[in-house]
């Protein structure tokens, strides 16, 4: 950010020519306050009639003219997550138990925001039998929250407020929150009605939820023979959820209020049953074989209701509403029922084959594709053993594996019928805005993997690499639609997606004796994306996803995280072309980069020093792009330093060609103004000059460890304590501007790779534990 220039549009001087800022109309000149654009003047020390916060308005005298350099910083607090852990545990010959609760309490770095999280498990087992075992386990989770954020880029979002607040202005002079006599009414908002204050943003327009979840499970092992086993098992997992909207008088998008409460729940009950035949053949030969069937249904049920304008405010009620509530309701079922089977194979205890079979019969998809059936082999081969390297060589184990897989998907419910949307009148109804698909096939994923496990020089090096193929058929997507044809969007079954990749993993003990032991890990992995079909019916190109003006779109022989969107006219040799002193505009989008990198590493270092272990890890990518919509916005309002060329001349000529009557090319020589030159170069729509390397090298974590010598807890109640601080994300190189470059952009539920619109900062993170075993 910069704070050498103050708010204005960088178009209004006084009588001797110099630029002037006045808040509201004065004897200076016309208002200048009301731009949420940073052109105005320079802190120079000269006084000017400003924003008075004691008065709600123009100062009565001439004020210095000064910037707030932490008047974005300070918003942000230290965040404190707070957690404790107890357990309990004991057992004897025929069974165990395990109790365990835990309470977390987080603030997190926005003020106002955080949660609280009970937890509380119970894990048990116990042989009531001398063929039968019973286990259970089930865990409780309540987590509620006052405020949870609101995110991306909206001006509901504090990111949001982050942009547009300019340098000259004071954080305190909003903290108040209310104009004087306007309680729950008028918020401050000195400078533009469209930006909110981020105090009501904090405090007032909150997200409260309430939210209890229940995992758990029973299950019987019986042995019907010394070489038959029977499990039946019946699993639940379940959870309610409250989620409310609080929007207060006077914001931006409900200027009379609004409340939304969604109640949530959803269910999930699995019953599956396994039985497994073990029988002894030989000492050369192991065979094992198991049969097993599964019933899935999941029950989802989702209600909400909003009321905008309140009749009475800072009351969240929907009986508050000026009108009735909007009431809306999205319920659905799902069932999938599973046959499978698995035949284990070992000889000498070299050679071992695993073959698997399933098949499903899944509810959402269409009667005459509902089944589907997807096998899988996996084989190793323990070469150290069949050629007797371990005598011969410097190698202890050495495994080769070899694998095929292929995984079925079903439809989300409901996409191979018709169905009609609610509507916000009574006793009607809306058509759906999706084609739905009578004849969607499974999704299918088909996979080769092969790799070696490598142990040498006592264990004192290994070595872990993988290659692998995957190919997904059939993807279940929403195509996008021509409007004429009355729905946007088409659910289809997708064309073909291959990726290839390479996993690395190597290890070593390089000091290794009773002293001092140090430990080495680095990995690096490469993957490979290539659109090979496109769906049927589709010509050229398929969108994936859309963010700003910025957009994935999958061609055959690209990939699916290529973007695409207008860039720079160039000149034959590469020159940006201008037109009228501003960059020429494009006629279509073009490629403009790839969101998935070229590589991504890690090298994690583990020290031990008598009681004291040391680690630190250091990984990063290389490759791939980011577009930046906070970078187009903050640069087009000049908030940043690299903004300062061409404001003390204020005109701006751009470094480039035009393009002559005869099709030749000459430098450019119009001036234009700067902030108009900065907007134009920047704008929203040139993805060029708003992409950035998304190449970084982060020191992910730092920890020391220090367990206490059992001489210290001799004649104590306690068997073990360990102490320990830690720190993450606790520095970064990278290129990009502004955020960190581990980022997307949140599109509805989706994540969308290599788009960045309006992010929150990532704090870096300093801890302790403390683990005491009694």
């Amino acid at each position: 950010y910069q704070y050498k220039y103050g708010q204005g549009a960088g178009s209004s001087f006084d009588e001797n020519g110099d630029p002037y800022y006045s808040y509201g109309a004065s004897e200076d000149g016309p208002n200048t306050g009301s731009t949420s654009s940073a052109w105005g003047p320079a802190f120079n020390g000269q006084y000017f009639y400003q924003y008075d916060p004691a008065i709600g308005g123009q100062s009565e005298e001439r004020q210095l003219w000064r910037p707030y350099t932490d008047n974005r910083k300070d918003f942000w607090q230290t965040g404190v997550t707070l957690n404790n852990n107890v357990s309990l545990q004991g057992g004897n010959d025929n069974g165990s138990m395990r109790m365990s609760i835990g309470h977390q309490k987080n603030e997190w770095i926005m003020p106002n925001t955080g949660f609280e999280r009970v937890t509380a498990a119970i894990n048990a087992n116990y042989q009531i039998s001398e063929r039968i075992k019973l286990t259970t386990s089930f865990n409780y989770n309540n987590r509620w929250s006052d405020n949870l954020p609101s995110t991306g880029y909206n001006n509901g979002s504090i990111a949001y407020f982050m942009i547009f607040q300019n340098p000259n202005v004071d954080l305190n002079w909003l903290k108040p929150i209310w104009n004087n006599g306007q309680q729950n009414i008028s918020q401050i908002q000195p400078f533009s009605s469209y930006i909110d204050n981020p105090y009501l943003i904090a405090y007032e327009a909150t997200n409260p939820l309430q939210s209890h979840q229940i995992v758990g499970n029973m299950a019987a092992n019986i042995k019907i023979t010394d070489n038959l086993d029977l499990m039946l098992r019946t699993a639940l997992n379940t959870y309610n959820q409250n989620r409310e909207q609080h929007r207060p008088y006077s914001i931006n998008r409900y200027r009379a209020g609004f409340y939304k409460r969604q109640d949530v729940y959803k269910q999930e009950v699995n019953t599956d049953f396994l039985l497994s035949y073990n029988p002894k053949f030989s000492e050369n030969f192991s065979v094992s074989a198991s049969l097993g069937g599964n019933a899935r249904d999941t029950k989802y049920k989702n209600i909400e209701a909003s009321v905008e304008g309140l009749v009475v405010p800072d009351v969240y009620m929907l009986t508050n509403g000026v009108n009735s509530p909007v009431v809306q309701a999205n319920d659905s079922n799902e069932s999938v029922n599973s046959l499978y089977g698995l035949v284990t194979l070992g000889y000498k205890d070299v050679v071992f084959v695993d073959v698997t079979g399933r098949n499903d019969w899944s509810s959402t998809l269409p009667k005459e594709n509902g089944s589907y059936f997807y096998p899988s082999v996996n084989t190793s081969f323990i070469l150290s053993d069949i050629f007797n390297l371990k005598n011969t060589t410097a190698i202890d184990y050495l495994k080769y594996r070899f694998s095929f897989a292929r995984v079925g998907w079903g439809a989300e419910p409901y996409d191979t019928q018709r169905t009609y949307n609610y509507s916000s009148f009574p006793a009607s109804a809306q058509l759906p805005t999706t084609l739905y698909n009578p004849n969607l096939k499974p999704e299918i994923t088909t996979s080769y993997e092969t790799g070696i496990e490598l142990y040498m020089f006592k264990k004192r090096i290994n070595l872990d690499a993988t290659v692998y193929n995957t190919t997904t058929e059939n993807q279940i997507i929403s195509m996008p639609m021509n409007y004429s044809t009355g729905y946007n969007y088409a659910r289809i079954n997708a064309g073909k997606i291959r990726n290839r990749g390479v996993e690395l993993l190597l290890g070593g003990k390089i000091i290794d004796n009773d002293k001092f032991k140090w430990g080495a890990t680095a990995n690096w992995t490469k993957n490979w994306n290539r659109v090979m079909e496109l769906p049927d019916g589709v010509e050229g190109q398929q969108v994936i996803a859309e963010a700003g003006t910025a957009t994935i779109l999958a061609k055959v022989g690209g990939t699916t995280t290529a973007i695409y969107g207008y860039g720079f006219v160039r000149s034959p040799d590469g020159q940006i072309v201008y037109d009228g002193g501003i960059p020429a505009y494009p006629d279509k989008i073009e490629y403009i980069g790839d969101a998935s990198p070229k590589w991504k590493a890690g090298l994690t270092n583990n020290f031990t020093i008598g009681n004291f272990t040391l680690s630190a890890t250091i990984d990063g990518q290389y490759g791939g792009i980011i577009y930046s919509m906070t970078h187009h916005k903050l640069t087009e309002q000049g908030k940043l330093t690299d903004t300062y060329a061409g404001r003390e001349e204020g005109v701006i000529v751009g470094d480039g060609v035009v393009q002559n009557a005869d099709g030749s090319y000459s430098p450019n020589t119009v001036s234009v103004a700067t902030p108009t030159w900065y907007a134009k170069y920047y704008r929203r729509a040139n993805i060029e000059s708003n992409s950035f390397d998304a190449s970084y090298i982060k020191l992910r974590e730092v920890s020391l460890a220090f367990n206490l010598p059992k001489k210290w807890l001799k004649g104590s109640a306690l068997q073990s304590a360990q102490l320990s601080v830690y720190g993450r994300n606790l520095a970064i190189i990278s290129d990009f501007p502004i955020y960190d470059p581990e980022t997307a952009a949140l599109n509805g539920n989706s994540l969308v790779p290599g788009m960045e619109m309006g992010q929150m900062p990532s704090p870096a993170t300093y801890g302790f534990n403390l683990k005491l075993n009694l």
